[in-house]
C-alpha cells in the first residue's frame, strides 16, 4: 500500500511554513534575546511553569483560540495538534477516541480542572459529551505522565480548564443555529463580592445530525449542560472552591446489525478543593472529587433495552508544594475508588504516593518524578521519570527526558466473556518506556518547538474479534513540529507530526502498523484581525491508517478545511459565522462510519456589564 500523493503538497507547505517561522524567529532572537514570553502551564508539573520550564512537549489552546475557532466539539480543537490522532464513529455526539503519540485510546487521560473522568468499562473518556461552550482553556501534555497522574496517561494528558468568577459582574448569552437542524443556547453570570467569587452557566446543544452509516438515516444528538462554581478566600490566604459540571442528553447511533439505538447519557464532575500556605515555603491543597459517566441504551422507540453502563469514581488527592532556594518539590498522596455497574458489577481501589523535584543549577534544570500505585487487584505499579533542560540562551531551551508509564486493564477487558470474546491470556496492565529529545524557542511574538521520541510498549491490550489479549510488544517513533507567530494583524500557527507504529509481537502481525493510528498529520491556523471583525481558517489533515490488525483495510487520508468570520456589530454584541468542512470532504476514521459534510453555523453573543 502507498500513501495517497495528494497529501504531499499539504505537508510540503507545512514544512515550508515551519522553515519560514524558524528563520523569522532566529532573526527576532537577536533583537529580543532577553525576552521570553512562553505561556504558563500547570498540567506538566502540577505547578505553574512556562512551557519551556516544563521540560515537556505541551500545547496550550487559549480562551482566544477557542473563541476564534467556534467549535461545537473538543475534537475540532484537538484535530491534528502535534501527536494527537482522533477516531470517531460519525459526527456530533458519536463515540470518540483520542490516541496520543500512538498509545491506546486508554492512554490519554482527561482532567477537568484536575478531576479525572472516564468510563471504567471502556477505560477512556467520553470526549463527545464534553460541553465545549463551557471550556476556557486546554493544555495538551504529550508523553507519559503516570508518575504524576497514575494510570491512563501513557500517551499524555489533556486538561480542560473551566472559567471562574472574575472581578466585577459579568453576564453573557449566546444563540446559534445552522446546518443539520442544529441549535445552540448558552447563558452565564459570574462575578465576585469581596472574597467570594461565583459563576453559573447553563446551555443546550441540539442537532438532527447527518447519516452516519449508509441507509440508516440521520443520527441526532442533544446536550443539556450546567456548570456552577463558588470560591472563597480567607484573610490568611487560605481558599476553598466548589465545582459542579453536569451534562446530559441523547445520542443516536446504529449497531453493527443495523438497529437504531440511543444513548441516554449523563456526565458529571463534582469537586471541593481547599488550600493553605502552611509556611512561606510550603503550600498544601486537598481535593475531594467525584466523577460519573453513565448511560442507558434505548431502542428506536425510546424504551430502555435493559442495557446500561454506570461508571463512578470517588477520590481524594493531597498535594504539597515546597520551595528550598532554587529547588521546588511536590509530594502527595491519592486514594481512588472506581466502580462500575451494568451487565456485570465491579469495583477496585487504588492508593498511591508521588513525588517530584524541579531544580535549577544555572542554565541546567533537572526534573525527577516517582509514583507508586497499589491496586487491590494486582501488584504495585511504580513509574518514574527524569528530564534535563539546558537554556542555550535566553530564548532557546534544549530538553531530554525518559519516562515510564502504566495503564490499568479496563473492566471490560477483564470481563470480555460478557461480550462474546475469548481471553487470550489473563489481562495484564500495559507498561511503557519513552524517551524524548526536544528544543524550543520563545520570543516576543512567536515560538517554535521540535521533538523526536520513541515509546516502547509492553502488553498493549488489543480487541480483535473474537479475542482480546495483550500485545507482547509495540514501538512508536515520532517527530513533532509546531510554530506560531503574530505579525501586526495576522496570526499564524502550524503543526506537523510524522509517526511510525510497529507491532513487535510474534506471529503474522509482526511488523504491522497499530490499528487506527495515522502515519502523519498537519494543521494550519491563519487569522486576520481588523478593527471590528476578523477572518480565519483552519486546515487539519491526516494521512492514511489501517482499520484492522492485519493491515488489510486501509482508510485513506483526508483534509478538512474550516472557514470563520467574527463581527462586533454593536457595543457588547458579536456575531460569528463558520463553515465547517468547507470542501465537503467525505472521510472515515473508523470503517463504515461517515463524518459530517459541509455545514454552516451562525451564533450571536451579547455581553453585559
Amino acid at each position: 500500500m502507498t500513501t495517497q500523493s495528494y497529501f504531499a503538497p499539504v505537508f510540503a507547505k507545512t514544512a515550508t511554513a515551519l522553515a519560514i517561522l524558524a528563520a523569522t524567529s532566529a532573526q527576532m532572537a537577536a533583537a529580543q534575546e532577553t525576552t521570553n514570553l512562553s505561556k504558563l502551564v500547570v498540567t506538566a508539573t502540577t505547578t505553574e511553569v512556562t512551557e519551556a520550564q516544563s521540560l515537556t512537549s505541551v500545547t496550550v489552546i487559549s480562551k482566544d483560540d477557542i473563541k476564534k475557532q467556534q467549535p461545537h466539539e473538543i475534537t475540532e480543537l484537538l484535530a491534528a495538534q502535534p501527536g494527537i490522532d482522533i477516531v470517531t464513529n460519525g459526527g456530533y455526539g458519536k463515540s470518540t477516541s483520542i490516541f496520543t503519540r500512538g498509545s491506546n485510546s486508554t492512554g490519554t487521560k482527561l482532567l477537568i480542572d484536575g478531576v479525572p473522568i472516564q468510563s471504567h468499562s471502556l477505560g477512556s473518556a467520553s470526549w463527545q459529551y464534553l460541553p465545549i461552550s463551557q471550556v476556557e482553556r486546554i493544555e495538551i501534555v504529550r508523553g507519559p505522565k503516570s508518575s504524576l497522574y497514575g494510570s491512563s496517561a501513557a500517551g499524555g494528558v489533556v486538561q480542560v480548564f473551566l472559567p471562574e468568577g472574575q472581578q466585577g459582574d459579568q453576564a453573557e448569552i449566546t444563540l446559534g443555529a445552522g446546518s443539520f437542524g442544529t441549535t445552540q443556547t448558552d447563558a452565564s453570570v459570574s462575578g465576585s463580592d469581596g472574597k467570594t467569587s461565583y459563576l453559573l452557566a447553563v446551555g443546550t446543544f441540539d442537532t438532527d445530525g447527518e447519516e452516519v452509516k449508509e441507509g440508516a438515516g440521520d443520527m441526532g444528538y442533544s446536550n443539556d449542560h450546567v456548570m456552577a462554581r463558588l470560591g472563597y478566600e480567607f484573610d490568611s490566604g487560605a481558599y476553598i472552591k466548589a465545582l459542579l459540571m453536569h451534562a446530559e442528553g441523547d445520542s443516536e447511533y446504529t449497531t453493527s446489525s443495523g438497529s437504531v439505538r440511543n444513548n441516554d447519557y449523563q456526565n458529571q464532575v463534582l469537586a471541593l478543593t481547599g488550600g493553605i500556605d502552611v509556611t512561606d515555603s510550603w503550600q498544601s491543597e486537598v481535593q475531594l472529587r467525584q466523577s460519573r459517566d453513565d448511560y442507558d441504551v434505548l431502542n428506536d422507540a425510546g424504551i430502555k433495552t435493559g442495557t446500561y453502563y454506570d461508571s463512578e469514581s470517588q477520590g481524594v488527592r493531597w498535594n504539597n508544594t515546597l520551595w528550598l532556594g532554587d529547588h521546588e518539590f511536590v509530594v502527595g498522596a491519592e486514594h481512588v475508588k472506581d466502580s462500575f455497574d451494568g451487565s456485570y458489577a465491579k469495583e477496585r481501589t487504588n492508593n498511591s504516593v508521588f513525588a517530584q523535584s524541579l531544580s535549577e543549577f544555572g542554565p541546567l534544570s533537572v526534573q525527577l518524578n516517582i509514583r507508586a500505585d497499589h491496586y487491590d487487584e494486582y501488584d504495585t505499579q511504580t513509574t518514574g521519570g527524569v528530564a534535563f533542560g539546558y537554556q542555550l540562551d535566553p530564548v532557546h531551551t534544549l530538553r531530554v527526558s525518559g519516562r515510564t508509564s502504566f495503564t490499568a486493564p479496563t473492566f471490560n477487558s477483564m470481563n470480555a466473556e460478557n461480550w462474546g470474546y475469548t481471553l487470550v491470556n489473563e489481562i495484564r496492565p500495559e507498561t511503557s518506556e519513552s524517551y524524548e529529545v526536544g528544543i524550543r524557542g520563545d520570543y516576543q511574538n512567536s515560538y517554535w518547538d521540535a521533538a523526536v521520541y520513541q515509546a516502547d510498549y509492553d502488553d498493549l491490550i488489543a480487541w480483535t474479534y473474537p479475542t482480546v489479549g495483550n500485545i507482547e510488544a509495540a514501538r512508536v517513533q515520532g517527530l513533532e513540529l509546531a510554530a506560531g507567530t503574530s505579525i501586526e494583524q495576522w496570526s499564524f500557527a502550524v503543526a506537523a507530526t510524522l509517526m511510525d507504529t510497529e507491532n513487535l509481537s510474534e506471529g503474522a502481525v509482526h511488523g504491522n502498523r497499530l490499528v487506527r493510528r495515522a502515519n502523519k498529520s498537519a494543521r494550519i491556523d491563519v487569522d486576520r484581525h481588523f478593527e471590528e471583525f476578523s477572518l480565519g481558517m483552519t486546515l487539519a489533515s491526516y494521512g492514511e491508517r489501517f482499520d484492522d490488525e492485519e493491515n488489510e483495510t486501509l482508510l485513506p487520508g483526508y483534509g478538512v478545511l474550516n472557514l470563520r468570520a467574527s463581527y462586533d456589530f454593536a457595543q457588547n454584541w458579536n456575531a460569528k459565522f463558520v463553515v465547517k468542512n468547507a470542501l465537503d470532504k467525505s472521510y472515515q476514521t473508523a470503517q463504515g462510519y461517515n463524518n459530517p459534510g459541509v455545514g454552516a453555523f451562525l451564533t450571536v453573543n451579547y455581553s453585559a456589564f
